[in-house]
């Protein structure tokens, strides 16, 4: 093949690779739906290292939030013929997907084992700091929270995960989704008034404190 023949080629397929890289998320949807594996590998690009720390905050562990990372793309791939852009931002419902996978491999009986066995033992003649009452207070505040988050409107619940799990900003929650910075702090304020009234029989909630919150 002639140099200027290979030359043209090579120039062709970055121009291709920059346009994809510059293409929206749902564009990139559109055409994982279609097989195209350089459109997954943008969307890594653009969302690996964020869907890393929603694992990471989730599961403390890095190999395992590598797992819930690479396990998060492969579904968004599986699923992304039946993706519609209607229902949602993808970033978000890519956030979504690793965060369920997260929680799922927390549930799972392998990383409970993984836990037990990495947990210390007392020091003979100490008393256990966190014994079957801590664990148990700790699942039943786990299952409030989890209940308190569920029963959100879609939108405010959207916005406290990615805040939360994403560690996004507000002005980063904005822009992931498309929406209004103010819209955006009216439906993250109206989440937390609504948490603090479905938590507040769980917690002891500083009277004080809540009201330097709200200033």
């Amino acid at each position: 093949m002639p140099d200027g023949h290979k030359q043209s080629l090579a120039t062709t397929s970055l121009d291709a690779l920059q346009r994809l890289h510059a293409a929206s998320d749902d564009e990139l949807l559109r055409r994982m739906g279609e097989r195209d594996e350089a459109a997954l590998a943008a969307l890594y690009d653009r969302y690996g290292g964020l869907v890393f720390s929603v694992a990471m905050r989730i599961v403390g562990d890095r190999e395992l939030a590598q797992e819930v990372m690479q396990d998060a793309f492969l579904r968004c791939w599986d699923a992304s013929p039946g993706f519609d852009a209607a229902r949602g931002p993808a970033g978000g419902w890519l956030l979504r997907i690793a965060r369920n996978r997260a929680i799922d491999l927390l549930r799972s009986r392998q990383h409970q084992a993984r836990l037990r066995e990495s947990a210390p033992l007392p020091e003979p003649g100490q008393p256990d700091t966190y014994g079957v009452a801590d664990a148990s207070e700790a699942i039943v505040t786990r299952q409030a929270v989890s209940a308190a988050l569920a029963a959100l409107p879609p939108a405010q619940r959207r916005v406290v995960e990615l805040a939360f799990y994403g560690g996004l900003s507000q002005s980063e929650i904005a822009a992931l989704l498309g929406e209004p910075l103010g819209t955006v702090k009216s439906r993250s304020r109206a989440a937390m008034d609504r948490l603090r009234g479905s938590l507040r029989p769980h917690f002891r909630l500083d009277s004080t404190a809540e009201g330097e919150q709200r200033r």
